[in-house]
């Protein structure tokens, strides 16, 4: 037991206030939270508008993607004559692997050209400017690796059979067959020639049309 003085406790200095009702509780919150929001950093703000641009980007290639790979796909078809060839058009998280920087290549063994997303995209426009140095380029690589895919594995004979076999590319893609001729004398006299050694194909054009089940 404690003696002394007692101390009188007037229960008005307390100022208690009624209780709020649930709305206004909740009002309160919301105003809490806002405000948090508000002082968080803009980086927060920056970096989710940043992951919606991405994830945009990204469908945005992919349904470009598709759509090249069906077009390509349909011309390797067409001028091999195997319809169970595919094009596939590398997307730009491929290329960040293509450390060769290769326009298109193929592996042995398999039924898929593996092409560079810009070679796609001039390929399917080639017949809209068929005198364009780039997307002539883009129609004899598209050619050539389709070449390999049809059984041709020496770069020379392949170089040869696609400069042979482009006015049916060209014929694939909306073109005439004459426009295909004038790119492979184009590419036989101007590219070709600057192409590494194992890839020059001299006087291709000048000879007979060199085997291949390509050429019908």
């Amino acid at each position: 037991m404690v003696q002394g003085d007692t101390e009188h406790l007037d229960f008005d200095d307390f100022h208690l206030e009624p209780a709020r009702p649930a709305a206004s509780r909740r009002a309160v919150t919301e105003r809490l939270v806002t405000k948090r929001l508000e002082q968080r950093s803009p980086w927060n703000s920056i970096l989710r508008w940043c992951i919606v641009v991405l994830i945009c980007a990204t469908a945005t290639q992919e349904m470009a993607g598709v759509y090249y790979d069906r077009k390509m796909t349909a011309v390797a078809r067409e001028i091999s004559g195997n319809p169970d060839l595919d094009v596939n058009c590398r997307r730009v998280w491929d290329e960040l692997l293509n450390l060769k920087g290769n326009d298109g290549f193929v592996m042995w063994g398999s039924t898929t050209a593996n092409l560079g997303f810009p070679i796609c995209i001039d390929a399917a426009d080639w017949a809209n400017d068929p005198t364009d140095g780039d997307k002539r380029i883009a129609i004899m690589i598209l050619t050539h690796e389709v070449a390999h895919l049809s059984g041709h594995f020496n770069e020379s004979e392949t170089e040869c059979v696609a400069m042979w076999t482009v006015p049916q590319t060209a014929v694939a893609l909306g073109a005439t067959a004459d426009d295909g001729v004038a790119v492979a004398r184009w590419y036989a006299a101007e590219y070709n020639p600057l192409l590494r050694a194992d890839y020059q194909s001299p006087g291709c054009l000048n000879g007979p049309a060199p085997p291949s089940p390509m050429l019908r």
